[in-house]
């Protein structure tokens, strides 16, 4: 027989003791596991990129590769419908600056035509958005993101369209004092139209289902509705639909987006974004919005939080961290579901710098695991990054030094809010055009750089008056030293000669290119104030200036005439304001500017490749009618 081995009583005890703690341990590493284990995504909240000013498949992947990091924390979505290139054909003859809004805005039929547009817009332009859009869905595809189509169905159409089918003319879209040629929309509220609509939406979904927003616009920007209160030209439309409301056009429209999109590949969020809905529309639109349809400026689950590019176009990669910080403090808010994460230029002509975009995610990380919502509490959290990004050695000079910078830009917005750098620095050239006192002197040569991108339908108007925004005036400081906005661009500036000098920081480098974008951008806002105040001079001395030439009295003076000493001195402050601007960019600032890479593109809203070039003919032109007042205005004679 065989007997098992006698126990010992003591080593039994031995291995018992054993035996619990390893079961104790594997209880302690579980439990472990369990508590550190990364918290799974929320569902609930969906991370939404633009990336509307992408026309690279290279460039696209890099962010969705940033996008993508997102998902940690919830669904993310991402715009793949950029349009491959500039819809040239819509252009009338001699060019018009408004149809610059929409010469990139896409459409469903940009991508998909149905037959009875195909014979109207370029094959080959179309059959380039296909492919283009088709490749940024596989790699968004590849890195498990959800996607956006960023478009419009009321957008404008040719004419020769409406010529084919007279009975489908709706609206007309255009801005008569923006636009040389009127353009029209289609009548959405037609039955026909919406079987257009819902076919090219079907053929949209069919090839890319796993498109879960639609995210659209209207009456604006080359698109519109019948009858819209918005409608530039005043409300319009084809005397059959006239009757029918806002809300109930809006309702009709959104349902034929969302049923066609369910038949191509299934359901989706139809979100208006870029929308005008003016005087009651709005508060008839609301209550018939079908389910799962919003309207971005309403909608009390989405927030955003981005970069500066529109603010301080065309100069890129600057983040406000305190504006970032109380921004993120609606994240943990009952009911906010939607982050809406921006950095693409409007009218979808550039994005932000990838290394920005990803120091702003690293900011909204550590918002999420950190929330707070008093000024405390927001101060704290940019000591933090402060120390983070500047190193302990220099936190207190970088916290110092973004928060003088938000302060900065506040009260630059306080007392100079019409002083837009978007439109006023580029679509009106502030920064590259010349100062002149008589700009009608200036050759067709020497106009030829800039004259052609300033935005006016009207080109006398273009050249002769320096504050015509888009057809309108804008307004400026009190005066041309105007203390507040002197103290605002002293901050900007001395806030980034703080970021720049911080070589041994842990991100030196990102701190140094905002610093230098920084003094770019104060440099801009500058030139745009000198340009609003020697328009002034102009104006009061429009008599004189549109006179002969002038032999002053022969008495002595110590001022000369009225607005002579003063137009001097921002003459003056504008030619060293553009040669310091030059050397910035020479000294690394042109990877920090929106521009275009071929010299074709450059148009009312993007600047030029050879933006160094056309500042040193501004200076050269300036210098060469430096002299030009002292034959309309007496200067002193001591």
């Amino acid at each position: 027989m065989h007997f098992a081995p006698a126990i010992n009583p003591a080593s039994g005890n031995k291995r018992c003791k054993f035996a619990g703690r390893l079961t104790g341990l594997i209880l302690a590493l579980a439990l472990n596991a369990v508590l550190w284990r990364p918290a799974a995504a929320d569902q609930d909240k969906v991370f939404m990129f633009p990336a509307r000013g992408i026309r690279d498949l290279n460039e696209f992947r890099t962010y969705a590769e940033l996008a993508a990091r997102m998902k940690a924390h919830g669904r993310v979505q991402i715009a793949i419908s950029s349009l491959a290139d500039k819809a040239w054909f819509i252009y009338p003859e001699g060019g018009s600056p408004w149809h610059e809004y929409a010469c990139y805005m896409p459409a469903p039929w940009m991508f998909f035509p149905h037959p009875k547009i195909a014979p109207f817009v370029p094959a080959d332009w179309v059959a380039a958005n296909r492919r283009f859009l088709l490749a940024k869905a596989a790699i968004a595809r590849e890195l498990g993101l959800e996607m956006i189509f960023s478009g419009k169905n009321s957008e404008m159409l040719p004419e020769a369209f409406f010529q084919k089918y007279p009975e489908l003319r709706g609206p007309r879209v255009d801005h008569p004092r923006r636009s040389t040629r009127e353009e029209f929309s289609w009548c959405v509220d037609l039955p026909e139209t919406r079987e257009i609509i819902e076919w090219t939406m079907a053929e949209l979904l069919r090839n890319v289902p796993e498109i879960k927003t639609f995210m659209s616009g209207t009456n604006d920007a080359g698109s519109g509705l019948c009858w819209a209160e918005a409608q530039y030209p005043g409300p319009n439309g084809p005397a059959h639909c006239q009757g029918r409301t806002a809300g109930e056009r809006v309702r009709d429209l959104v349902l034929a987006v969302q049923e066609s999109a369910r038949k191509g590949g299934g359901d989706i969020v139809f979100r208006w974004s870029n929308v005008n809905f003016w005087r009651n529309e709005m508060d008839v639109v609301l209550p018939l919005l079908p389910e799962n349809a919003f309207i971005d400026s309403r909608d009390r689950s989405r927030m955003g939080v981005g970069t500066l590019i529109n603010d301080n176009y065309p100069f890129t990669g600057i983040i406000d961290p305190l504006a970032v910080i109380q921004s993120m403090e609606r994240y943990g808010r009952p009911g906010t579901k939607i982050v809406s994460v921006g950095y693409s230029a409007m009218y979808d002509r550039y994005e932000d710098r990838p290394g920005t975009v990803a120091k702003l995610l690293d900011l909204v990380e550590q918002c999420m695991e950190e929330p707070g919502g008093s000024l405390f509490e927001r101060l704290e959290k940019l000591r933090k990054v402060a120390a983070l990004w500047g190193g302990e050695k220099n936190k207190e000079r970088v916290f110092e030094a973004f928060y003088n910078m938000h302060e900065a830009f506040s009260l630059k917005n306080s007392v100079a809010p019409d002083y837009s750098n978007f439109y006023c620095g580029v679509s009106m050239r502030h920064l590259t055009r010349p100062l002149l006192i008589k700009p009608e002197l200036l050759t067709p040569e020497e106009e030829s750089y800039f004259l052609p991108h300033v935005f006016n339908i009207r080109e006398n108007e273009a050249r002769m008056d320096y504050t015509d925004l888009h057809g309108g005036r804008r307004a400026g400081t009190a005066s041309w030293n105007d203390g507040g906005l002197r103290r605002a661009l002293g901050m900007a500036t001395g806030a980034a000669r703080t970021l720049e000098r911080l070589e041994d920081a842990p991100e030196g480098p990102f701190l140094k290119d905002i610093g230098l974008a920084l003094r770019m951008w104060a440099g801009e806002v500058r030139s745009i104030n000198n340009f609003f105040h020697a328009q002034l001079i102009r104006d009061k001395n429009a008599e004189i200036l549109a006179g002969p030439k002038r032999i002053p009295a022969k008495v002595g003076t110590w001022e000369g005439d009225p607005g002579n000493l003063e137009w001097n001195e921002i003459m003056r402050d504008e030619l060293d304001n553009t040669n310091e601007l030059i050397e910035m960019l020479e000294n690394g600032g042109m990877k920090l500017v929106a521009c275009a890479k071929d010299p074709r593109y450059e148009d009312t809203f993007l600047l030029g490749p050879d933006l160094i070039n056309q500042l040193k003919k501004k200076a050269k032109i300036m210098r060469e009618h430096w002299l030009d007042i002292q034959d309309y205005l007496a200067p002193p004679h001591k």
